[in-house]
């Protein structure tokens, strides 16, 4: 009855619903932006609105589905938490439609999803192109199995990438098997150059080796970055100097902040819980 009587909606708001079950989005040219947030007892949400910008989800990886064509600019997608690594080949639709996005939050389930497959006896990495992407957030979760290669190989599909914000949490990154057998020789060997980078904001930094090496990387080939900053984990006290890395990046500023005294005053323009 709402989306029949409201021919002129905008904006579409959806929290902490029950007994939706499943819902198409479909059909109104007028509608710009939808937001999504714990509706744990949708079944399943299909997008099929080309007219949709703005798209903020937070809710299971295989709850959401989109219907092409759609020309997304500004998206999040919360995955939340999972325990098992799971891979995204069959969903497509997913990375279709960010080809046209301007800024992105995202947490380590879609990455980790992203990852290279063992197919017939060697890693396959799963194509996709991010074009217009502006800014991106990383937001690590609990434990996970992202490490700096897959880390690396998601933000270069971003050429025109100017602002990059990582949220490392309260774990180290993966140093397993993977990144030790495949990943980190495919990491120190790459030489990937992002010339439109300008900021980088890591969060939760614990001074870790991988944290470092990934750190280094940007550094070093980011040769037009103009701000480095540093926020620590919990309950961390470390001392951080821009000396501390090896760069040929021209950093104008470089700051360090406590976990809970941030005042850089420089945000992503998403919130992401």
């Amino acid at each position: 009855m709402l989306f029949s009587r409201c021919i002129v909606l905008e904006s579409l708001a959806l929290g902490d619903c029950s007994f939706i079950g499943e819902l198409t989005i479909k059909g109104w040219n007028t509608l710009k932006t939808l937001l999504i947030r714990g509706c744990s007892d949708i079944d399943l949400v299909t997008i099929d609105n080309p007219s949709i910008r703005t798209c903020h989800y937070d809710g299971e990886i295989n709850k959401i589905k989109f219907v092409d064509p759609m020309r997304l600019e500004d998206v999040i997608l919360d995955f939340g938490t999972t325990k098992r690594h799971q891979h995204i080949s069959e969903r497509d639709d997913l990375m279709e439609v960010l080809k046209n996005v301007q800024t992105l939050s995202i947490n380590n389930v879609l990455l980790e999803g992203l990852s290279s497959r063992y197919v017939y006896f060697e890693y396959i990495n799963m194509e996709y192109y991010l074009p217009n992407l502006k800014e991106l957030q990383l937001v690590r979760r609990e434990f996970s199995f992202v490490n700096p290669w897959d880390i690396h190989f998601f933000v270069k599909k971003c050429p025109q990438i100017e602002r990059l914000f990582l949220d490392f949490g309260d774990h180290a990154m993966e140093s397993g098997s993977y990144w030790n057998l495949v990943a980190k020789e495919k990491f120190e060997n790459c030489q990937t150059e992002f010339s439109q980078l300008k900021l980088l904001k890591v969060k939760g930094f614990k001074k870790l080796e991988l944290e470092e090496k990934l750190l280094n990387f940007f550094l070093l080939h980011a040769r037009f970055l103009e701000s480095l900053i540093k926020v620590e984990s919990k309950n961390n006290n470390l001392e951080i100097k821009l000396s501390d890395f090896i760069t040929v990046s021209k950093v104008s500023t470089s700051s360090t902040f406590g976990h809970y005294k941030d005042e850089s005053g420089v945000f992503p323009r998403h919130k992401v819980p």
